[in-house]
């Protein structure tokens, strides 16, 4: 009798376990299937560093500098490197505040065509507290078609329609 009852109770446990456990094994399924999905849409180099290695903080403090693989920190399956460990906290409290929009692909592009177009690192707008990354060569400058664009369209309507081609992009 009390090996069917210690058996019983130990039955019960373990089902009552059971879809914790599945649903752990889903959570972290559906976060790598996010990590993936973020990975593939992403501006990232050959190592998964975004901006190639630009301190995403550093666009709102002044300016972009290069960040250091001895200060890296992986959000989301992105990895983005930081100028100094003061960065790096500050990003850790607000992650979607420092990421670049659309993936850091060419802002210009995103807008208007929501086509995924190289960047510049060092060729930047903070448009209403986020950080838009655009495409620039010594023949072409994609900041400045943006703002000859934002005197026919206004600023905020370009950054919706960024939104939206992205929003539609990270579907794929």
């Amino acid at each position: 009798m009390k090996f069917s009852l210690i058996v019983l109770i130990g039955v019960a446990i373990a089902a009552a376990l059971s879809p914790a456990s599945e649903q752990q094994t889903t959570d972290n399924q559906q976060r790598t299937t996010n990590d993936n999905q973020r990975t593939k849409h992403f501006r990232l180099n050959k190592n998964r560093v975004a901006i190639d290695g630009y301190d995403p903080v550093s666009y709102f403090k002044g300016g972009p500098k290069k960040g250091s693989a001895s200060q890296a920190y992986d959000f989301d399956g992105v990895i983005y490197w930081f100028a100094n460990a003061e960065n790096l906290a500050e990003f850790k409290k607000n992650p979607a505040k420092y990421e670049p929009v659309w993936g850091g692909w060419c802002g210009h592009a995103m807008a208007l065509r929501g086509e995924k177009v190289e960047i510049n690192p060092e060729c930047y707008k903070i448009v209403n507290g986020r950080n838009v990354l655009f495409f620039k060569t010594f023949y072409a400058n994609a900041l400045t078609n943006w703002e000859k664009e934002i005197k026919t369209t206004p600023e905020n309507t370009l950054m919706a329609k960024g939104d939206d081609f992205w929003g539609k992009t990270i579907v794929k």
